[in-house]
């Protein structure tokens, strides 16, 4: 009985754990969830773009001659004589002793603004531009009792631009540089005045009218023009009046580039202009120079070839003061006649390394003789030679220039010679 009993109790004890394992089971609920994506529209370019570029420039430099123009430093260009007032110092002559000179220059620092808006008269892109540079004074020289480093901005180029087609046709109406230059030479030491003024390059700047025209792809064709005012010595003359503004009739000029890839490229530039030497309300005298033309032209090449870098261009004409051609001379008020000269430049650059560069530059600008001592001025020639080491990374140019110059002056029975050593530090933005 006991033993029924025992088996009885165990098998009710197996039945109750079996019963409370069926009443455990658990049930596994699935969850849906639900993702909400939310899609942002990409944000619409602002109407209007503005920009900054430019760089910021010091030069140190020595030098052992009076060097022209706006003080030497970063604008040198040609050697100018002394005064002839000092004892021993006749005219046309150099210095001859305790002349080394020592200073730091700023001015060729450059700021250029910008602001680009949507489009307009049938998809063209406009853009107003405005660049200055520190240059606004004759010399180091600015305004109050420490002028030479209070110095004077002034405006370079200031236009507003119409592009279209992706810069295929681009119209300009304000300042900008003549289309004459074409290039200039790599620099570190002078970029605002490169080396080559009054020694192979002509051309300044001018407001008016511009335009150019670009067709082609790999092989580019382009015709730039310009209609613009007529300058002589961009001084006040007559009544207020520039001389070229009295003419009544703009500059007019037209190039013609071609470039093939960036192997090789050449142009070839003219530039006409009138000047009314004796003002407003005044007839000239039959026969007479009082209208003088400044006429003249100029071609250019550039490219590359593997590591080394060429460029250069040479004009002929007349009269070409305004455009600093004929070693800046303008021709006297009193001279009846023409002055006629010629100058070249040019360079080749070498990359030594991915960041380091090395160049060589010669220019050379020779007025006419004969007109030049007719005309009773006294520059007869200047040739400039320029020595560079580069080196560059990314936005940041450091460098060291050697600059030689040799300026015949009719005053001075042997040439004016000037050297110059500058060591310089670029930041490009």
């Amino acid at each position: 009985m006991r033993i029924k009993a025992l088996f009885s109790l165990a098998a009710l004890g197996f039945a109750s754990l079996a019963l409370a394992q069926a009443q455990n089971v658990v049930v596994e609920e699935k969850k849906t969830e639900t993702v909400t994506v939310v899609v942002k529209e990409t944000p619409k370019p602002p109407a209007f773009v503005f920009e900054l570029h430019g760089f910021i420039s010091t030069t140190g430099y020595f030098q052992d001659a009076n060097f022209a123009a706006a003080g030497g430093g970063q604008s040198a260009l040609f050697v100018t004589g002394t005064t002839g007032v000092a004892p021993n110092t006749p005219a046309g002559q150099a210095w001859t002793a305790d002349k080394p000179i020592f200073g730091f220059d700023i001015r060729q620092t450059r700021l250029n603004f910008s602001v680009r808006g949507p489009a307009v008269l049938g998809g063209a892109v406009p853009k107003a531009v405005v660049e200055f540079d520190l240059f606004g004074s004759s010399e180091f020289a600015g305004t109050g009792a420490y002028g030479d480093v209070s110095i004077i901005p002034r405006v370079r180029v200031a236009y507003v631009e119409l592009n279209w087609d992706s810069g295929k046709h681009i119209i300009q109406i304000g300042q900008q540089n003549m289309l004459i230059i074409g290039a200039i030479p790599q620099s570190l030491s002078h970029i605002a005045f490169p080396a080559t003024y009054t020694a192979g390059t002509v051309g300044w700047r001018q407001p008016g009218f511009w335009g150019w025209h670009t067709f082609g792809d790999d092989t580019k064709f382009e015709l730039a023009w310009s209609v613009q005012k007529s300058g002589w010595a961009n001084t006040l003359q007559h009544e207020g009046l520039n001389d070229g503004v009295s003419s009544g009739l703009p500059a007019f000029e037209l190039r013609g580039k071609a470039s093939f890839g960036k192997t090789f490229s050449a142009w070839l530039s003219g530039h006409w202009q009138t000047v009314d030497r004796n003002g407003p309300n005044q007839v000239s005298p039959p026969n007479s120079y009082n209208d003088l033309q400044t006429v003249l032209g100029t071609v250019g090449v550039a490219g590359s070839l593997g590591p080394v870098a060429y460029s250069g261009s040479a004009w002929y004409g007349k009269n070409a003061g305004p455009m600093l051609g004929h070693i800046l001379q303008f021709n006297p008020p009193t001279y009846q006649g023409n002055i006629f000269g010629w100058g070249a430049w040019g360079q080749v650059g070498m990359n030594v390394t991915k960041n380091m560069s090395a160049w060589f530059t010669y220019g050379i600008d020779h007025p006419s003789y004969a007109d030049i001592l007719a005309s009773g001025l006294t520059r007869l020639r200047n040739q400039n030679l320029v020595a560079m080491v580069r080196y560059q990374d990314g936005g940041f140019a450091f460098g060291a220039e050697w600059l030689y110059t040799r300026t015949t002056d009719s005053r001075s029975l042997d040439p004016l010679i000037g050297s110059q050593i500058s060591i310089t530090g670029n930041y490009y933005f």
